[in-house]
C-alpha cells in the first residue's frame, strides 16, 4: 500500500493512504464535513493508487444502486439495521 501523505489545501493536516481508503465510503456518501472532504479530495488528487481504488468503489456503488433500484428492504430489516447503527454510535461515543 502506498504510504505517502498529502496536505489538504490551506491546512497542515495530512492524510495517509490508510485513512483515505478507510473513509472513502463516507466521502462517497457525503457524510464528511467540509474539512474532512478537502483532506480526502487532496489525497485522491495526488495519489494514483488511492484514486484508482476510489474509482473502483464509485463503480461498485453505482452498480449496486442500478441492480437494486427496484428492490426495497423489508421494514423489519431496515429497523434492525437502524437500531444496530444507533447502538454502534452510542458505543463509539462512550468508548
Amino acid at each position: 500500500m502506498n504510504e505517502h501523505t498529502v496536505s489538504a489545501p490551506g491546512n497542515e493536516a495530512r492524510t495517509d493512504c490508510s485513512e483515505a481508503l478507510l473513509r472513502v465510503y463516507e466521502y462517497l456518501d457525503g457524510e464528511l464535513g467540509p474539512e474532512e472532504c478537502a483532506k480526502i479530495q487532496a489525497h485522491l488528487d495526488e495519489c494514483g493508487p488511492c484514486l484508482k481504488e476510489y474509482d473502483l468503489d464509485t463503480t461498485l456503488k453505482s452498480l449496486i444502486k442500478r441492480s437494486c433500484e427496484c428492490e426495497q428492504a423489508p421494514e423489519a430489516l431496515r429497523m434492525t439495521i437502524m437500531s444496530r447503527i444507533s447502538l454502534t454510535v452510542i458505543q463509539v461515543e462512550r468508548g
